[in-house]
């Protein structure tokens, strides 16, 4: 589902187990993965339309929440020469920091641009060739828990996703604060 050098997207329906079986994902080797479980509460569960989506060589972004303007950022988007493939907020989304990273914009300065221009409210979590970052709107009204090790970051909606992950007993847990950019990158 992705494109690039670096970077695998997969979107499938089942168990993360079973999926991950599936794709032969637990004898990858790799430096950073994201997951997104979609419970359908407006339509069909499905692949399409799901995340994480894909708006540039190796660069994903997953979303939890909802944009109040990205019909007009979409025309805004057009008119810059971008081509969506869904009606997604989410994808409008990718695209929006896709559009800021080509215009030479650190992945940071990128989400920061967003706090200004994307309303509603959100958490996104964006995986780069480079790392992945996490951002949550001003209000961040969606909930957020990230836990970091020496060896390994992970974010999730709720620390139950990552109470079995390794090494998560000697994890500095904490939740992301509204507004703030959180980064992690392979250099």
């Amino acid at each position: 589902m992705g494109y690039g050098q670096l970077m695998e997207v997969y979107k499938d329906m089942g168990l993360p187990k079973e999926v991950a079986d599936r794709y032969g994902l637990a004898d990858m080797e790799g430096s950073h993965a994201i997951g997104h479980t979609r419970m359908a509460t407006e339509s069909a569960v499905t692949t399409e339309h799901s995340h994480p989506f894909t708006a540039a060589a190796d660069m994903c972004l997953v979303h939890t929440g909802a944009l109040s303007n990205h019909k007009h950022l979409r025309k805004w988007l057009r008119r810059r020469g971008l081509e969506f493939e869904t009606d997604h907020d989410s994808e409008v989304a990718a695209r929006y920091f896709d559009y800021r990273l080509r215009e030479g914009a650190s992945l940071s300065e990128a989400l920061e641009a967003g706090l200004r221009d994307l309303d509603g409210f959100y958490t996104f979590t964006m995986g780069t060739r480079d790392g992945f970052a996490v951002l949550r709107d001003e209000i961040a009204c969606k909930p957020a828990v990230l836990a970091e090790t020496d060896d390994w970051v992970a974010m999730a909606s709720e620390f139950r996703s990552l109470a079995n992950l390794p090494g998560v007993e000697e994890a500095t847990i904490w939740e992301p604060k509204p507004a703030v950019v959180y980064t992690w990158s392979l250099q």
